[in-house]
């Protein structure tokens, strides 16, 4: 009677067992899936909890461990791109594009980041090299050559992605900036991330006075010369400017405005200032 009840006991004991590992072994499969899902959607915060899930029902199971350290190191690599410190993030993302037995689709991702940051490594160096030249250049009253350099900038197929934002900004503030100046010395100009920021001036009329033109007008046709140009350097450095930035072409431009404001060299150099 006793060997049955053990018999009986055992049998319990044996099915409770099985039934057990079956569940420790459907959970394990639930929770990978699942982690293997919410990589696919980019949420690594989910897929990481799946696969700790994963771990305690197979304490000793080395593949949800890898896709755990995996997932923390590409998460980490994301927050160092959101720092803005591309030079680290390209480093992990090359380690989690390198890892064994992880997942295939943070590896390709993974890849496709580092490959991504080396260029916008090697384009940042190029940009704030550029936007310090585009700077100077401004200050020194060369506006359609800072505008050049902020061309490199801003004229670039991917300026507007998050890696270059902070920069990008600034340099569409020093491009209206001097976009500004260069209307109202009388030039037309367009902004570089939409077509050309070179600018065009806007003539005065050539040849002999027309028929009908009152005197201002008259004026204003007159060719510009050299004594003329020598006095308005004057007159500039006289509103402290320095005028030996402005060339020949330059000065002739201002003076050219103040006809056309009937205002002063003078009055039309302070808008420089």
């Amino acid at each position: 009677m006793w060997l049955i009840a053990a018999f009986i006991i055992a049998i319990i004991f044996i099915g409770y067992g099985y039934t057990k590992h079956i569940e420790t072994a459907q959970y394990y499969r639930s929770s990978f899936r699942q982690g293997e899902k919410a990589i696919k959607s980019a949420k690594y915060a989910a897929a990481e909890n799946h696969f700790r899930n994963a771990q305690k029902k197979k304490a000793n199971n080395d593949i949800s461990s890898v896709y755990v350290k995996q997932i923390q190191k590409y998460r980490s690599g994301l927050t160092a791109v959101e720092k803005e410190n591309y030079e680290q993030a390209r480093k992990i993302f090359n380690e989690v594009a390198n890892s064994e037995k992880g997942s295939p689709i943070l590896v390709r991702r993974a890849s496709a980041k580092e490959t991504e940051l080396e260029e916008v490594t090697r384009e940042l160096v190029i940009f704030q090299k550029s936007y310090k030249r585009a700077r100077v250049l401004s200050s020194n009253y060369e506006y359609t050559a800072s505008n050049m350099k902020l061309a490199i900038i801003l004229g670039y197929g991917n300026i507007k992605k998050p890696y270059y934002r902070s920069l990008y900004k600034k340099a569409l503030k020093l491009e209206a900036y001097n976009n500004r100046v260069l209307a109202g010395l009388g030039y037309r100009t367009n902004s570089a991330s939409s077509s050309s920021s070179y600018a065009k001036p806007i003539l005065p009329t050539e040849g002999p006075p027309v028929v009908g033109q009152g005197p201002d007008e008259q004026d204003n046709a007159k060719p510009i010369t050299k004594d003329q140009i020598k006095k308005a350097r004057r007159d500039i450095a006289s509103q402290g400017i320095d005028a030996s930035a402005f060339k020949d072409q330059d000065v002739k431009e201002v003076i050219q405005r103040a006809r056309n404001k009937q205002m002063t060299v003078k009055e039309v150099a302070r808008e420089f200032r």
